[in-house]
Order: structure tokens, then sequence, then C-alpha cells
């Protein structure tokens, strides 16, 4: 017997056996022949069908046999949607991929995540695969959105959060009830990425959050936020969804009265989960996506969507719009604040939520 056809016929034994995982190339020849009776992958996301769309045909592409339908649902209902189907063993997703950490860990501590290995994940950096079998499909940030027809001067359009809250208190009356961000009580991707914010800044953070939070009206979607601004009834945002204005700004023609501004001192990413679940039925379609959504072909159509690809090989010229790295030289490694799976935004969320709305001066 040939050495190769040993190495392969004893990779697959002890795969059968559960002591080592299926080398790559041989994982992928058996996803794809699996795939073929499969037909289609299901996913669960919090992205939209236009963000979704180059990452689709790019795939279908690649493996043509397969249908993928992406459906748009908020994170909570995502991963309830999924518990309700699973318990009756009705089908359900199989990926789900949406921005939520807290959700996640709680996902996770139900063991619902199929323990996956991908051959791309020695590209891949340490923080985007927290545990085994979830992974990052993008990190996108939160960014700072103006009315540039009515705040009409660099001054007024800062790109820091510090620099905001400062001309809030210059000029109260021009930001006054005319600010937006999501609302951390209604929405799990907006808590986390509060919590992640006061969590790196401290002290500094709630400062800043006290003097914005008064002029303020939070909302539970970046779309109604990017027409509020448009129309004139905000003056800006802050925390706004990269993913949802960046493209609409660039294809929608807002730019002769939209502004963007990355925040330098201390812009949050939103680590975007991805992961083949438990209860898939086509969990062989399932694989060759999140594969492919991982290796540099599919992470170029990751950015070509709207959404921040993060492999190092991905350069800005690359894409339309970000990449972590252009995000990483223009705030500074230091202002980068991921918004990841830390077990601490769990435990400290009633807590958390009680002082954010005392902060907005909404009821407890």
């Amino acid at each position: 017997m040939s050495s190769p056809v040993r190495s392969v016929l004893l990779s697959c034994l002890a795969w059968l056996a559960g002591l080592a995982p299926l080398s790559a190339s041989a994982a992928d020849a058996d996803a794809v022949k699996r795939s073929k009776s499969e037909r289609d992958v299901l996913i669960y996301s919090n992205i939209a069908a236009y963000n979704w769309g180059p990452i689709i045909e790019a795939f279908h592409a690649k493996y043509p046999w397969l249908k993928v339908e992406a459906l748009d649902l908020g994170p909570a209902e995502a991963f309830e949607r999924y518990y309700s189907e699973a318990s009756v063993k009705r089908r359900t997703a199989d990926i789900i991929a949406v921005a939520a950490p807290d959700t996640w860990m709680r996902f996770i501590d139900r063991d619902q995540v199929e323990p996956y290995v991908t051959p791309e994940a020695a590209a891949l950096p340490e923080w985007s695969k927290p545990v085994k079998g979830v992974y990052t499909i993008s990190a996108d940030p939160v960014v700072l959105i103006y009315n540039k027809l009515l705040l009409k001067t660099k001054e007024q359009r800062p790109d820091s959060l510090d620099g905001l809250a400062a001309q809030v208190r210059k000029q109260p009356m021009l930001y006054a009830k005319r600010l937006t961000t999501y609302d951390a009580t209604s929405h799990p991707f907006a808590y986390a990425l509060h919590w992640a914010y006061v969590h790196q800044r401290g002290q500094k953070g709630w400062e800043t959050l006290r003097t914005l939070g008064p002029q303020t009206r939070p909302e539970g979607g970046g779309a109604t936020m990017v027409e509020k601004i448009t129309a004139g009834e905000y003056v800006g945002a802050y925390f706004g969804s990269s993913v949802t204005f960046l493209r609409r700004m660039k294809e929608e023609g807002r730019e002769q009265v939209l502004e963007w501004a990355l925040m330098r001192d201390g812009t949050p990413v939103m680590v975007r989960g991805m992961a083949i679940t438990r209860a898939a039925s086509h969990k062989a379609a399932a694989q060759l996506f999140v594969d492919f959504a991982l290796s540099r072909e599919g992470q170029i159509a990751v950015g070509k969507g709207g959404l921040t690809p993060y492999r190092p090989d991905v350069p800005k010229s690359a894409v339309p719009f970000l990449t972590f790295d252009s995000v990483r030289d223009t705030v500074g490694e230091a202002n980068v604040i991921l918004v990841g799976y830390d077990r601490t935004m769990l435990q400290e969320q009633n807590q958390f939520l009680s002082q954010w709305k005392a902060s907005y001066g909404l009821k407890r």
C-alpha cells in the first residue's frame, strides 16, 4: 500500500474512532460528495439580503448544486427559532450567523454548536475562533454618522465619541434629542457594544454616555437610523452599524447628505459569530459554506457585501469598504474594542442596563 493511500486510510479510521479530525483534503472531498444529496443550506442570521448577495453568489459559483437560503432575523429571534424547531425535531438552521456575543455564549452553554474544525482555522486570528466550532464571518466596526447639511463644520462632526460629547456640551440646543444610537435594553447587539465600550474605557466611558444619553433617542434598527438622519430628524448617530450604513450610503446616493467616521478614541468592532448547529440536517453543505466564508475568496465576497473581512491576506484594495486591518490602522490598535465573548458581559447585564437606562433618562 502506497504511503499517501495509507495516510488517508489511517486518517479516516481515526476519524471514525473519534480520535482525530479527518484531514482537510479528505474531509472536503467527503463533504462535497455528501452535499450533493443535501442540495441546500439554511442560515439564520441578522444579515440583510443585500449583504448576503455577493457571498451567496460566489459560493454558488463554486458549488452550483447547492442552494443557500439565508433568513434575516433579529439576533434573539434567530436563536429562539432554532431552539423551538430543534426541540420538536423540525428542519431548522444548519448555520447561525449573528452579531450577539451574549446570546452566543448561552448557545454554547446549551451545547448547540457542532464542533467542526475548518481547514481555514490556521489562517485566522485567535480572537476570531473563541471555542471549537464557533468562527467569525466578519468583524464589523460601528461608526459615527452625520447629516452634513445640518452639522456644517468639521468641528461639529468630530471623529471621536469624546469629541461628540464636547460638541453636545458646547452647543446643547443643536443636538437636543437629535442624536440616536441602538437601544441597549432591547437589542443584544446594542447591549454588547455599549458594554464593551464602557468595559474598556471605564469611568471615562460612562461620563461620555451620560453626556450623550439625555440628547439621544435610541432606536431598534440601523435602517431606521439612516432614514431619519437623511431626513433631518436626527443630526447624527453614534455606534451606527457600518454593515447597514456604508453600502446603503454608496448605493442609494446619500453621500450628498451623510458623512461617517470611525471613532479614534475607541471603535467597537462586532465579532459576528458563525457556527454549524447541532440540529443541522445538512451538515456537509453547511461545512462547505463555513469553509468558503472563512477562505480568502470567501472573505473578499464578505467585503463586497458590505461586511468587514478580517483575514490578514485580504487587502483593502480587494473590497469596496473596510477591512479589519484598515480599521486598526485608522484608529490605532489600542483603540480597537473587540466585542467578543467575555463572560463578564453576562454577569453584569442587569447592573449595566440599569445604569445605562439612568444615563439615558429612561425608566428603570
